[in-house]
This record gives structure tokens, sequence and C-alpha cells, in this order.
């Protein structure tokens, strides 16, 4: 039996482009930021992430993109997500926490820790922008593969690469004394198979277990919650 798999998709993705940093809790400008029409929301999750209305999947739409840190946690506690598990993530950005130095948290931190000790980490550090880097540290995730927006997918941290290396093909978290150095690495984590696709390249089966959706309203203008209803006919909400 193959790993189960996770379908991660955050709302900002559906937009004609991306907000990068973003410092205030606002929404965006409608004018600018424009969602994509509803027959093509609908074309690409039935025909390019593989989803059917007639076969809902188990999930959760959610506020925050890091809320799904603590979705998955609460499946695993409950025996309801074996690890290690697969993500497919659709979203604008790659949430593996480029801008903030939640990876001198993990690696000179939290990676010191036993993993039976990793899924609570210091709240001042996760957020909406790195989860997915807290779920490779608690080695959750065996596979992670990142779909990309037309205009995104460069926002890559070259530290948790396998050799420092974004086109290794592996995520490889390296527990550290020291961040900034290099020869201060004191083991290296499980290596976690990397893959981006271009969204126009991707094509899954649909065999998820469970599916994501964030609202993420710092990185969506209001008119994009009209897409919710949609997502909501592929996803079995629990």
């Amino acid at each position: 039996m193959g790993a189960m798999r996770i379908l991660d998709i955050d709302l900002d993705f559906f937009l004609n482009k991306i907000m990068f940093w973003k410092k205030d809790n606002k929404r965006l400008n409608e004018k600018e930021y424009i969602p994509w029409k509803k027959e093509k929301v609908i074309d690409f999750l039935e025909n390019r992430c593989g989803l059917s209305s007639d076969n809902k999947i188990k999930g959760r739409i959610i506020k925050k993109h890091h809320e799904a840190f603590y979705f998955w946690r609460e499946l695993i506690y409950r025996g309801e997500l074996t690890l290690p598990f697969e993500v497919v993530h659709i979203d604008a950005h790659a949430d593996l926490g480029l801008g903030d130095l939640s990876y001198k948290y993990i690696m000179e931190e939290l990676l010191h820790k036993p993993l039976n000790e990793r899924d609570n980490p210091n709240p001042k550090y996760i957020c909406e922008g790195n989860y997915l880097a807290f779920s490779i540290a608690n080695s959750w995730i065996s596979k992670l593969t990142y779909i990309t927006h037309p205009k995104g997918g460069n926002d890559l941290l070259k530290e948790y690469f396998m050799d420092y290396n974004l086109n290794s093909g592996y995520i490889q978290m390296k527990k550290m004394n020291d961040v900034n150095n290099p020869n201060s690495i004191i083991s290296l984590e499980p290596k976690v198979k990397f893959e981006k696709i271009p969204y126009k390249d991707f094509k899954d089966n649909g065999n998820f277990n469970y599916i994501v959706l964030a609202i993420s309203p710092r990185y969506t203008p209001k008119r994009a919650d009209a897409l919710i209803p949609i997502f909501r006919k592929y996803i079995d909400e629990i």
C-alpha cells in the first residue's frame, strides 16, 4: 500500500498575479488582483487535479494556511493519517519559509529535540508561509510536489535542500549549531523527495486521501471568496 496523499491548495493560486511581501492584514486590491473565472477553476480541479463532485474527498477549509499543520497533527493523533505522507501543494508560494527566521529556529533548535517532541513548535515561528517546513521537520512528509503559479516558483530556501542545491530533487534538513556555518552540521534529517511542476504541466489521477483549502485573506482579494463554494463541491468537510 502506497503513502497517503494530501492535496494542499491555497486560494491565492487562482489569481492573475502574486503578492509576495505582505505587511498588513488587509485584503488585496480587487482591481489589481483578479481571480480566475469559475469555469477555469472547475476545469483545473477536475482535469488537472482529477477531482470529481461525485466522489468527495475528506478535508477542511481553513483561514490561514498554517492551520493545515494542526489539522494534519489532529489526523495523525487520531490514527487517520499514516506517516509519512505525500503532499501536492498548489499555491502561489512554496510555504517553506523564505523571508523569515524560521529556518534558524528549525535547524538550530527544533531539530535538536527528539522527533516525538517536535510537533508542538513555538507559535512565534510557525506561520502561513512556512508550515510545510515544520511538517518536514517532524518527518511527516515523504514527498512534496510544488505546483507553481505562472508567476511564481522561485521562492525556495537552499538551506533546506540536499547539499544546499535547489535542483537536487530532495529536501534534507540539517541539525546545526549555526545555520550560517555549513561546517556546524551535526546530523542530516531524512531526505524528502521534491518536485516542482508548472501548473500547465500538472495532471493527477485525483487519488487523494484529504484536501485542504486555505482562504489566506491577506493574500487574496475579497472577490476570490466567491470561488470557495466551488471547492466545497469536491470536499467532504470534517
